[in-house]
């Protein structure tokens, strides 16, 4: 092996600028498909607020959401007792008696308070709805969605032939949404502003029905229409008042608010409407947005700030285009190489759009920041044990807005009495225990005999990944603040505290693999899941991250000792990686879920790595996993009852591909996600073509940076899981450990060229600026071999050309 060190750019060629323009004018998107309902609708958001703009085009209607308005509809008890059961539970779980275990935990939990029914979250609600109709009818309808600007749009013919658009965009950072009238013959449109919510999802998933939750009340201030949203017991309050040159009137009886707007032939009119929840302002310095009279200085102030976060990352497969999403996505159904690379192309456009468009304050719900209907499917909640982490989230660090996944520390750090009431009722530990369902607190009280959601204990675990992952790639030191701290040594102290001891080690009893059962419809309560033990196997590294930006390595042993107590990994007797790590238990790989492979999801568990030969093994076992799982799925690859089932499913099998340089199964995950998950509007939904959701719109940028790189503090490991199909392309803005910026990737058929640089604030994690480059096939660097290259990365761009070898295969 070749090791070479190179401190400049001047043998590869001149820097390239950091802030070059990109050499492609980003797409605008149009669909033909009608929306009759919310979840087939076109969708904005400022981050806090957010618009879904559906219905027939004669009569449109607006559904307003706001990322604090959870109805707070549901009892909130604490955690079930369930600490004096413990002895005799986890005597019945290492006897591999899961059944009684499940019957004990159901008794105490019983004796607690709780009488079987199911209690949710508190859901994501509906603030207002504002619905535009105009007469004529319609014909010709065309809608469009403008991802860079956050702008979406329907446009329609009368009967007579008047031509006339309806526009909404929600200004980044703003509570505001706006929309636009415009009529080339002029038109009177009858507003309405109220309160009605859609229907919901095809697909039942036993979510509570809502509507008599909220009631509204209705003002007139002006040229100001307002509507109030009260919960029953006034908890939670939103209030929208809506903006134009036209006069409100109320109805006797209360009711709903209507107007009439005039668009003269020609012209356009504009409408704000400003959303707010209680004490949750928009943040000062933010600038309000009452008033619009110029639409093209909105679109001007959207493209410096939303449109600046979609440009920060941008993928260029050279796809083929088409007049609309319908006859893009149809042609890439039949299997068309150019249909397919360009559906990959919209997809991670539109994905990190909406991503973005509902980050906040607080990180995208299962729903983004938008709601239509009073039957939300799980609440819309945060669903901690996948959704949102490898959904929603998974790609705003790796895709150029890492500040934007500070979000997910705004949700949980709030709520820390409430973790360390959950460790002493249910593990009579001390420490922190995060729950698996969250949006208004943080007490485990979701939960039932076959998704016991209170003995999976990894997500405190979890997020101290993201965060040191976010410091990891901005050197932000200040991230670890007191009260971040303060979760780091919970989710340590409730690791020594909550496990039992063998005479190997440690273990988690009782423990639960999300959301999966060693036999089918049978108890789920195990010893010991393989996610479990790899998340604070992960923490121990992710904490060490930490102590580092704080300066404080008080509790770097204890966090060492406890991972180093925990049991190995096992290769399960069909050769795959076992889900749960005691042989007691068989394998049940016909689950969407495949948890068992977070090993490989971020820095790869050492365990997987190096020539040893359990190392290789492991190795295996994960590639058998993932080749099962796959098969499984590929039989009846539809929603359910098909096997195309929860879009983040595809990206927990496509990270650990990619990580393990699986180009061909990397490849399967994200084009089952863009091809089977995207609707023509570019919403994305849980299943196959069902139920409005998040999970694929975050999960797929993901995974594809994933595919093209990887990283440590001092490893880059370029283009690692590269399939043929992607043959020649780009991508920009990427960040990687140790402060990295990708500025641009490019790779043709005879190598590849690399601009990167390192973020300044970032120097402390790499003093000595170096990185190892990893690819996995050999390149050359000025015709020598270079398997294994170390590079110097200054602040300063850096520019490096790496030719392969023209022996070998671009894919393997």
């Amino acid at each position: 092996m070749t090791n070479a060190t190179f401190e400049s750019a001047g043998r590869f060629g001149p820097p390239t600028s950091a802030t070059a323009p990109l050499d492609r004018v980003l797409p605008v998107f149009h669909t033909t498909t009608p929306a009759p309902t919310w979840e087939e609708g076109l969708i904005t958001g400022s981050g806090r607020v957010g618009g879904v703009l559906f219905g027939p085009a004669d009569e449109l209607r607006l559904s307003l959401s706001h990322e604090h308005f959870f109805i707070p509809a549901n009892p909130r008890p604490a955690a079930p007792d369930i600490a004096p059961a413990l002895p005799e539970i986890r005597e019945a779980i290492m006897a591999g008696d899961s059944a009684r275990a499940s019957d004990l935990v159901t008794e105490a939990a019983r004796q607690s308070g709780y009488d079987g029914d199911l209690i949710w979250t508190d859901p994501l609600g509906i603030c207002a709805t504002l619905t535009m109709k105009t007469p004529g009818g319609s014909s010709d309808v065309r809608r469009s969605i403008d991802p860079e600007h956050g702008e979406v749009a329907v446009s329609w013919s009368d009967l007579e032939g008047g031509r006339h658009t309806v526009r909404a965009l929600a200004p980044r950072d703003s509570e505001t949404i706006c929309v636009a009238v415009e009529s080339d013959t002029g038109i009177v449109a009858e507003l309405t502003l109220g309160l009605t919510g859609d229907a919901t999802h095809a697909l039942e998933t036993g979510s509570p029905d809502y509507s008599g939750a909220v009631r509204a009340a209705y003002a007139v201030e002006g040229e100001a229409g307002r509507v109030s949203t009260h919960t029953a017991d006034d908890a939670m309050t939103s209030t929208v008042t809506a903006r134009a040159r036209l006069t409100w009137t109320r109805s006797a009886d209360d009711g709903p608010l209507r107007s009439r707007l005039v668009v003269p032939a020609g012209g356009s009119e504009i409408i704000t409407a400003h959303i707010s929840v209680g004490a949750h302002a928009v943040s000062p310095g933010v600038p309000p947005v009452d008033a619009v009279d110029d639409w093209a200085s909105l679109r001007a102030r959207q493209s410096a700030t939303h449109g600046a976060l979609v440009r920060a990352s941008v993928l260029d497969l050279g796809g083929a285009e088409f007049p609309t999403t319908e006859e893009l996505w149809g042609v890439a159904r039949s299997g068309d190489a150019g249909a397919r690379r360009g559906v990959i192309e919209a997809a991670y456009l539109s994905g990190r759009a909406h991503a973005i468009a509902s980050t906040g304050e607080l990180p995208p719900t299962l729903q983004g920041v938008w709601q239509g209907g009073w039957k939300p499917a799980w609440s819309a909640d945060y669903t901690m044990n996948g959704n949102v982490q490898n959904g929603g989230i998974a790609g705003l660090i790796a895709t150029g807005t890492p500040e934007l996944a500070r979000s997910l520390l705004n949700l949980v750090l709030p709520f820390l009495d409430d973790y360390r009431e959950n460790a002493r009722r249910i593990f009579g530990a001390d420490g922190m225990l995060l729950p698996s369902r969250m949006s208004t607190h943080g007490l485990a009280n979701h939960f039932g005999a076959h998704f016991p959601h209170l003995f999976w204990v990894g997500c405190g675990g979890w997020v101290l990944r993201f965060a040191a992952d976010l410091v990891a790639t901005t050197g932000d030191r200040s991230i670890v603040d007191d009260r971040l701290w303060q979760l780091v040594e919970g989710v340590l102290r409730f690791g020594e505290t909550a496990t039992v001891a063998t005479e190997d080690g440690r273990s988690f009893v009782p423990n639960y693999s999300p959301e999966n059962a060693p036999v089918p419809g049978g108890s789920p309560l195990i010893a010991d899941s393989t996610i479990d033990v790899a998340i604070y196997r992960d923490a121990a590294r992710a904490a060490r991250v930490l102590a580092e930006a704080r300066d404080d390595h008080s509790l770097d042993e204890r966090w060492r000792r406890l991972a180093a107590s925990l049991p190995a990994f096992r290769r399960a007797d069909d050769g795959t990686l076992a889900e749960w790590i005691s042989p007691l238990w068989p394998e049940n790989l016909a689950h969407r879920h495949a948890s068992q492979l977070y090993p490989l999801w971020y820095e790869p568990d050492p365990a997987f790595e190096g020539p040893t030969n359990e190392a290789a093994s492991l190795r295996d076992a994960t590639a058998a996993t993932i080749a099962a799982k796959i098969a499984w799925r590929a039989e009846a690859p539809t929603a359910p009852p098909g096997r195309m089932e929860m879009a983040f499913g595809l990206v927990q099998l496509g990270l650990a591909a990619a990580a393990l340089g699986d180009a061909r199964s990397a490849l399967t995950c994200a084009e089952w996600l863009a091809v089977d998950h995207w609707r023509p509007a570019l919403t994305t939904t849980h299943d196959a073509g069902s139920i409005f959701n998040l999970d694929a719109s975050g999960g797929l940028p993901a995974l594809v940076a994933a595919m093209l790189l990887n990283s440590t503090v001092d490893t880059l490991s370029i283009l690692p899981a590269l399939p043929s199909e992607w043959s020649r392309g780009s991508i920009t803005g990427l960040r990687a450990r140790g402060g990295i910026v990708v500025d641009r990737l490019e790779w043709g058929k005879a190598g590849c060229l690399l601009t990167l640089r390192r973020l300044p604030e970032a120097r402390w994690l790499r003093p000595d600026g170096r990185v190892r480059l990893r690819s996995p096939r050999p390149f050359l660097i000025e015709g020598r071999p270079a398997d294994d290259v170390t590079i110097v990365v200054e602040e300063h761009p850096l520019t490096l050309r790496l030719d392969w070898d023209r022996s070998r295969a671009l894919d393997a």
